[in-house]
């Protein structure tokens, strides 16, 4: 059970971490906004890059855990850079409209919270997907981060390819999240100023 629970603790802690810290980088580099031009798409890709220190950390702990229990990864490990590049991508796919609505509403960092508390509980990290009764399981499959995290979970403790079906439905949800988010970012990025 420890395995299985940091499994999915890391990638939930760098998610939850680096949408939280996004979410307050446009306001509280208010001053550079309004003096120098930069693309200001930077500060929310910055905030969520610096949490990788804190992943590395993770990954280690994870490690020296699987070492104490001695369950070596599987070979199908090789897939976690591929899953974590698409759990990167949807992270800043909302990371970047947050942002944004932070600066014109400065109650959405707040409302960031409570929706993550809700959504760790709707994410399968406490506990395994199979306890779901079929009928639900429905909603495991639109919640990306339960898709990732069964995906890490398979690819590492079980030796299992992440799903094809589910790895393409990961993929398009990160993307279309990614497009969609950058798109109202730069909506409304010429008004940044006026709302500082």
């Amino acid at each position: 059970f420890p395995l299985f629970l940091l499994v999915g603790l890391v990638p939930w802690i760098f998610f939850s971490s680096a949408l939280s810290s996004a979410t307050d980088s446009v306001v509280g580099a208010s001053s550079l906004v309004t003096k120098v031009y930069f693309p200001r798409e930077v500060l929310p890709t910055a905030a969520v890059l610096t949490k990788l220190v804190d992943l590395a950390f993770g990954l280690l702990i994870l490690a020296g855990l699987m070492l104490y229990y001695g369950d070596t990864p599987a070979w199908t490990s090789v897939w976690v850079p591929v899953l974590f590049f698409v759990h990167l991508v949807f992270t800043l796919g909302l990371s970047y409209p947050l942002a944004a609505l932070n600066l014109f509403f400065h109650d959405i960092r707040f409302l960031v919270g409570v929706a993550l508390t809700l959504w760790f509980y709707m994410t399968p990290i406490i506990y395994p997907v199979d306890m779901v009764p079929d009928k639900y399981r429905f909603i495991f499959d639109l919640n990306p981060n339960s898709l990732f995290i069964n995906a890490y979970r398979r690819a590492i403790l079980h030796g299992q390819n992440p799903g094809i079906e589910k790895m393409l439905l990961g993929i398009a949800i990160a993307t279309g999240t990614f497009l969609i988010g950058y798109y109202l970012f730069k909506k409304m990025e010429p008004h940044f100023a006026d709302r500082i």
